[in-house]
């Protein structure tokens, strides 16, 4: 038997960090979003706010198509998107209320700290900052190591109720991608992930599947098969399958993954390319300069770049929030069947 304890729920009884909103409305954990979306088969997608534009649409999104929704950072993103959890967690729960104003009711929202690998402590912070969820992805480790810091962690958040993803199978970048076709050997394979959650008892557990981060430079193929048999494999343990890279996929691949078991899907790239998009030739030149002059990718440079962003024109921000809405929307009704499932946590 486990000594992990178990997740009790996200609320100010148990966690002196939660805040309370609107009507007594609290964020909600993996455990209590995914639990409803594998019994009633809908997926729910978790975007990487790497902007304040995309937090707004984000939740825009979801109050209009009802549907729950997950907003994580990774750790990489807390430095250069400029999203620590301080100012993460502000800007959620400020657009909370702003939906609860606007709309006059709710849906399910998770703040989640996505992929934190180096720096252990930014969940310690995350958790301060109001955060519901986090990931530790230990995944390039050897399993048994990854066993036993990932179940410390647990040991912390559990009692605090905020629910943790662990990783097995260490999920790369899209464009590394070469040879889909020798992927397989590679997989997450069924007994490790059996031992990973056996041991660790977390909420969530994200696997390699041929999956890959950022855009794909050819088509994945994505190993279905698997998704179903490690989700049934980890179900009596109440823990969800996470599919980490979706960015470029068409509805019908994450139709087949929702069909297949998972219920956490990773979105960002394409999200974030919508508003990239937008940004006025000032704004992409100095995107530009920084990049070469620090010799980081475009995206590894927004934060200092920020100020320029926010002195853009209003109206074409606003064009830009609304594409990245309307594009949430899609994938909530098409892609994941989500859209209207907020009534399910009533």
């Amino acid at each position: 038997m486990t000594n992990i304890p178990a997740l009790v729920p996200f609320e100010k009884g148990s966690n002196p960090y939660v805040r309370v909103l609107s009507g007594g409305y609290v964020l909600s954990n993996l455990q209590t979003v995914l639990s409803v979306a594998h019994k009633n088969r809908f997926g729910v997608i978790a975007i990487n706010q790497r902007s304040p534009y995309i937090v707004t649409a984000s939740l825009e999104a979801a109050w209009q198509e009802h549907s729950p929704v997950i907003l994580e950072c990774a750790e990489s993103e807390t430095e250069y998107c400029n999203m620590a959890p301080d100012r993460m967690s502000n800007l959620v729960h400020d657009g909370i209320e702003a939906m609860i104003k606007k709309y006059g009711y709710t849906v399910p929202v998770v703040v989640h700290q996505d992929h934190v690998q180096k720096d252990l402590t930014l969940i310690d912070r995350a958790a301060q900052a109001g955060f519901s969820s986090c990931e530790v992805d230990l995944s390039r480790l050897p399993l048994d190591e990854n066993i036993t810091r990932s179940a410390e962690i647990v040991k912390k958040m559990h009692p605090l109720g905020i629910s943790v993803e662990v990783e097995e199978g260490e999920i790369g970048f899209a464009e590394s991608l070469k040879d889909p076709d020798h992927e397989q050997q590679y997989f997450t394979q069924v007994e490790d992930a059996v031992k990973l959650v056996e041991a660790t008892r977390p909420d969530a557990l994200a696997i390699f599947v041929g999956n890959g981060h950022g855009n794909y430079v050819s088509a994945p193929k994505i190993g279905y098969d698997r998704i179903r048999e490690i989700a049934d494999a980890v179900a009596s343990y109440d823990v969800y399958v996470v599919l980490h890279g979706g960015s470029g996929l068409p509805p019908s691949e994450f139709n087949k993954a929702v069909n297949s078991g998972a219920a956490k899907f990773n979105y960002a790239t394409s999200v974030s390319d919508i508003l990239f998009k937008h940004f006025t030739p000032e704004v992409k030149a100095e995107m530009e300069k920084v990049a070469k002059e620090m010799n980081r990718p475009l995206r590894k440079v927004l934060k200092f770049v920020e100020p320029k962003i926010d002195a853009m024109d209003k109206a074409i921000l606003q064009v830009a929030m609304n594409e990245m809405t309307e594009h949430i929307r899609m994938m909530m009704r098409d892609a994941f069947y989500s859209n209207g499932k907020a009534e399910l946590y009533k």
